[in-house]
């Protein structure tokens, strides 16, 4: 209400005098917006010669928030004419000198702060002064923590109606890279000052890449408060740039040029969409915009490169960091920047030095701390090298199933090289780390993202382990098949392909492999594509990061691959494969489409029909009980009467097996699975039905209908694990064979699956098989280490003679009185003897 109140009062005071305005009125137009009519009201008062420093402020803020560079460093200069001792002024002077490329003036100017402060401390203890001695320090090289307490802190604690310590602490922490630490501080700030903006847009800004959805809420908020503060519109550009809707994210820059005609981020946004639908010259003359107040900014080229990187174009990206670097040699986020983008381009060497050097200049940052910690757990890392790949692991992990993934990778690359007509020309990296923080770090520059099994950025792949994937076990091997796929499709389009359609091909290759793997059609997505719920096939790359939920993201994927699917069958393979290549040329994707695939609006209009016709197809008649967030809970009871209700027959089947009528619940199962035999969750009618038969102790039918469930599953673990088990007890051995690859493609470090596989091993004579479970064992089971090389000194003792010797050695050194041991040493030496 009295926010309410206060805007009246301003607005009124718009329709008056402007004689009639004081500094918290102009203050308040600043905060809604309303740049001109504080420029006015300030312009009157500096002309009727009203004291305060506060005036030149206000006036020089809003000349900068509507472009007027030139004008605002004259009120500024005029200001400290009047108010020499001010700090404050000085500190505008500074901001608005670097963007006009005074470096000079701006390095004077914190020298002056410094003098002044030094020579009259007292004079300087509010909290305007207090973050403007702040921030100078930051900038004369002071320790941001000691700056924090010692000025940032000290505003708050001592000015607790004021919000500038506040936001000033949490700029700085955003600016060090530590948003936990700027969340932390705006929390309480958004809560005590919720109608400001500024306040609000760091909270969004620091709370981004934990929250997206909270974020975007936020900056919309602050965009209700000031429709014209220019940052939050930013922000949306760059969403939507992020997205790929460059028509909506050219319209947003246009809001911007309209309140700053001259806002070099606004021009520098826009050359990035020109640059990625490939218009030079227009990208020239945005760039040329953004550095028309001055081209000495490293700032322009710094975003630019940013923002090409974000679109995985790295080596573009690259050159635009080294034109920032070559205008400021020291700038740390140009050199932050470059570092990744080598590092993502597999220059290693340079990128870790470049790495290095930055944190040397910045030893506070967090995003380069983080940086070089992930350095030093690669640097422990065991690397397997060949003229395709280049393969880091832990150590430990390299020992159990590096063979697998080099063997994986190889496969996939002779199928997909072949398919594609392309193969990469320098070694693929593949980093697979057993950290998910490592991950994290290596792939999105910060810790603690989850969801994502793997990235891959065209000459660099990265991906998380099974030990980081126990609480959700997923399938390795379809995820290094994904993006591998992925390294075929940016390397052949240098990276200008658009997202969807390089996910949709993943996906589309994973089912061709393996029908288990990838996203295939669910009683969910059925009911999205029934209820019209589909993304057109022109903004699907932004439904990856709309996504509010795993199953939204799915479906995103889900559908990308359906289209791909859709124009190799209405248009061949080759049409896919020609409109990579004129992506390669510099098509942009709806040009490409025009070619190949008959055009978008065609494209739309037919998939949406071929969708429509996959959901009504699929388990036809059966009837679900999908539940949203904001359902109501079906009641399930009530709809057992009903014999295509799937849902409702599971849960009635479970209430037998709670009542002990097993045979009853069998009865049901079975035709629950005649019902819908696409099942495939791990919940589903044939694990239930599973549980069953091993209740009933029916052991031969409890593994016939797990082998059936997992000729559809590509990730139950739990169900592998239990077939494998009962394979071995029936003596299934070939059968069990299979199982054991199985469930090591899904998480091959549990040592008990290994001893089992051991087993199999054996008894089908598979000794390269026995080998390599039996050297997992030893990493992962060194306690029974003496055993283990007993057994591979057996296998070896036919196969290599010295490395038979050697394991059974290693044995008795852990176990000097194992007799069988000893007895295969004394028939070695006798092989040795004969084959002498």
């Amino acid at each position: 209400m009295k926010t309410k109140m206060l805007l009246a009062a301003v607005l009124g005071c718009f329709s008056e005098s402007v004689q009639a305005a004081t500094i918290s009125e102009c203050q308040e137009m600043l905060r809604v917006g309303h740049y001109v009519q504080c420029l006015d009201a300030a312009t009157e008062q500096i002309e009727g010669r009203r004291y305060g420093e506060e005036w030149p402020i206000l006036k020089a803020t809003a000349e900068l928030e509507l472009g007027r560079y030139l004008q605002a460093a004259a009120t500024i200069d005029a200001g400290i004419v009047r108010y020499s001792w001010s700090i404050r002024l000085r500190m505008v002077v500074y901001e608005t000198a670097l963007l006009l490329g005074d470096r000079q003036k701006a390095e004077r100017m914190l020298d002056e702060v410094n003098q002044l402060a030094t020579g009259a401390p007292w004079r300087y203890t509010d909290a305007d002064d207090l973050v403007a001695l702040g921030r100078a320090a930051i900038k004369l090289g002071a320790d941001p923590k000691d700056v924090l307490e010692g000025f940032f802190d000290r505003a708050t604690r001592n000015y607790k109606t004021r919000p500038d310590g506040f936001v000033a602490a949490a700029q700085l922490a955003i600016n060090k890279g530590d948003m936990a630490l700027a969340a932390e501080v705006m929390q309480p700030a958004a809560e005590q000052f919720p109608d400001n903006p500024d306040v609000l847009f760091l909270l969004a800004e620091s709370i981004a890449s934990a929250s997206a959805q909270d974020a975007s809420a936020l900056f919309q908020q602050v965009l209700t408060i000031n429709p014209n503060y220019v940052k939050a519109l930013q922000k949306l550009a760059e969403r939507q740039i992020d997205a790929e809707d460059y028509v909506d994210a050219t319209d947003t820059l246009a809001r911007i040029h309209e309140i700053n005609p001259w806002h070099p981020t606004a021009h520098a946004l826009q050359a990035v969409i020109y640059h990625l639908q490939n218009q030079p010259v227009e990208e020239a003359r945005s760039r040329s915009r953004a550095l028309a107040f001055s081209d000495a900014s490293p700032v322009v080229d710094h975003l630019i490169g940013e923002h090409l990187s974000r679109k995985y174009r790295f080596a573009e990206g690259a050159a635009y960091q080294r034109v920032a670097m070559e205008v400021d040699p020291l700038f740390v986020p140009a050199k932050t920047q470059l570092c990744q983008d080598l590092l993502r381009l597999g220059k290693d060497e340079a990128g870790w030095l470049m790495a290095e050097a930055a944190q040397k200049q910045d030893t506070y940052s967090t995003s380069l701390f983080n940086l070089m910690q992930l350095k030093d757990s690669l640097d422990d890392f065991q690397t397997l090298t060949s003229e395709r790949f280049i393969i880091r692991m832990n150590r430990q992990e390299a020992i159990v199933y590096g063979g697998r993934v080099e063997a994986l990778l190889n496969r996939a690359f002779d199928v997909l090289s072949e398919r594609y007509g392309y193969a990469p020309s320098e070694p693929v990296v593949v980093e697979i780390f057993d950290r998910p923080d490592d991950f994290a770090v290596r792939t999105f520059g910060i810790p603690d993202v989850a969801g994502f099994l793997g990235v891959c950025f065209g000459k660099l792949i990265t991906a998380n382990s099974p030990a980081s994937q126990r609480n959700s076990p997923s399938n390795w091997e379809s995820v290094l098949w994904h993006e591998f796929c992925h390294v075929i499709t940016l390397q052949m389009t240098d990276n200008k392909i658009p997202r969807w359609l390089s996910e949709g091909i993943s996906v589309y290759e994973e089912r061709r492999t393996d029908v288990r793997w990838g996203q295939s059609m669910t009683p969910g997505f059925r009911e999205r594509i029934k209820a019209g719920n589909v993304t057109p096939v022109s903004q699907l790359s932004s439904a990856f990061l709309r996504a509010k939920s795993g199953e939204d993201l799915n479906f995103a994927y889900y559908e990308s691959s359906m289209v791909v699917e859709f124009i190799v069958e209405q248009h061949g393979f080759e049409s896919l494969v020609l409109i990579l290549n004129d992506l390669q040329n510099g098509f942009i994707i709806n040009d490409a489409l025009e070619r190949r695939a008959g055009g978008l609006t065609e494209l739309n209009a037919a998939f949406a029909e071929y969708l429509t016709g996959l959901a009504n197809s699929y388990a036809k008649d059966v009837e679900f009980a999908i539940q949203t967030d904001d359902e109501t809970k079906p009641d399930l009871k009530a709809l057992q009467q009903n014999p295509n209700h799937y849902t409702a027959g599971l849960n009635a089947a479970a209430e037998m097996i709670r009542a002990g009528e097993l045979d009853s619940a069998e009865k049901k199962l079975l035709d629950l699975i005649g019902l819908f035999p696409e099942d495939t969750s791990p919940n589903g009618g044939r694990r239930i039905l599973a549980e069953v038969y091993r209740r009933q102790e029916k052991t031969d039918q409890q593994s016939a209908v797990l082998a059936e469930h997992l000729q559809r599953s590509g990730d139950d673990l739990e169900a592998a694990v239990e077939l494998l088990s009962l394979q071995v007890n029936a003596e299934q051995w070939t059968a069990a064979l299979e199982t054991s690859q199985f469930v090591m493609a899904i998480d091959p470090l549990q040592p008990d699956v290994l001893r089992q596989a051991h087993v199999v091993a054996a008894a089908t004579e598979s000794d390269d098989l026995a080998l390599e479970v039996l050297s997992g064992l030893l990493e992962l089971e060194p306690a029974d280490a003496a055993r283990t090389h007993f057994l591979m000194a057996q296998i070896l003792k036919s196969q290599n003679v010295e490395q038979s010797r050697r394991h059974v050695l290693l044995a008795l050194e852990q176990a000097p009185r194992y007799r069988a041991a000893h007895k295969l040493l004394l028939d070695l030496a006798g092989t040795d003897t004969e084959v002498r």
